[in-house]
């Protein structure tokens, strides 16, 4: 098998060789093993960075884990990368989140262009938080999980902010997907679900992101951290688990309490 693969872990594998976990675009995630990687006249020696679109070729015997890896090359290097120390961060937080959506032998080429988009920004000096924002926000459609931005995640219709105002705020429920109408919200409260309230402007700009109509980009730092916390709580609650990368984002108070 052949095909372009972002690797998401790699670690070694006794005196020479290295393991690597990769999301392929038309086969999933792989487990490979690249025999004597550490050797400087390895065919695969300084090849198999992590943040490179890489172009690799491998055998896979049916029953076993591991398959060889035969053939590797890069397709495009971000070097970028590991040398500033907020975009290394961010990029394994990439690799990290995309291992959770990632399959074994299933494909998703969605996915492994939306990481390869997010690296790409990261490698021309994208600040990280927008490319993480962009890419959270890509994956929980990916997954079919994206939060209602605009409209009542229950009834679907409309979900007026609770008062006017510049610093108005709607109603919202992880659990139940997103913003919610009040008759909406006290049924759910009802139900026993969480409900809170987020910052319209906040919903609205993630919204927009969403749909490509602004670039995180443009967001200015507040805004953009604000929307970025709200995404990852609701990506907490919807993979069930606290991914190791957002553990220090995420212990600090809740960016979108009402102040």
């Amino acid at each position: 098998m052949r095909d372009r693969a972002l690797l998401l872990r790699r670690f070694p594998y006794g005196e020479s060789s290295l393991v690597c976990n990769a999301l392929s675009r038309e086969h999933g995630r792989v487990h490979l093993l690249a025999k004597g990687a550490y050797r400087p006249t390895s065919r695969f020696y300084a090849a198999l960075d992590l943040f490179d679109t890489l172009e690799l070729e491998w055998n896979a015997t049916p029953g076993r884990e591991l398959a060889v890896l035969v053939a590797g090359g890069i397709e495009t290097r971000r070097a970028r990368i590991p040398r500033d120390l907020e975009a290394f961060r961010a990029g394994t937080t990439l690799l990290e989140l995309a291992s959770f959506g990632a399959h074994d032998g299933h494909a998703n080429p969605e996915l492994f262009d939306l990481l390869a988009a997010a690296l790409a920004a990261l490698a021309v000096g994208a600040p990280p938080a927008a490319a993480l924002v962009e890419f959270e926000l890509g994956f929980l459609h990916n997954l079919g999980l994206a939060p209602a931005l605009a409209a009542c995640a229950s009834c679907g219709g409309t979900a007026p902010p609770l008062e006017p105002g510049p610093a108005a705020r709607v109603a919202f429920s992880a659990g139940s997907g997103g913003r919610l109408c009040s008759a909406c919200a006290i049924a759910a409260r009802a139900a026993g679900r969480r409900v809170g309230t987020l910052p319209a402007q906040v919903l609205e700009r993630a919204d927009a992101i969403l749909a490509r109509r602004v670039a995180a980009q443009a967001l200015d730092s507040d805004e953009l951290e604000r929307v970025r916390d709200f995404v990852a709580r609701f990506l907490e609650v919807h993979l069930e688990s606290r991914p190791a990368s957002y553990r220090q984002f995420l212990s600090a108070p809740n960016r979108n309490a009402p102040r």
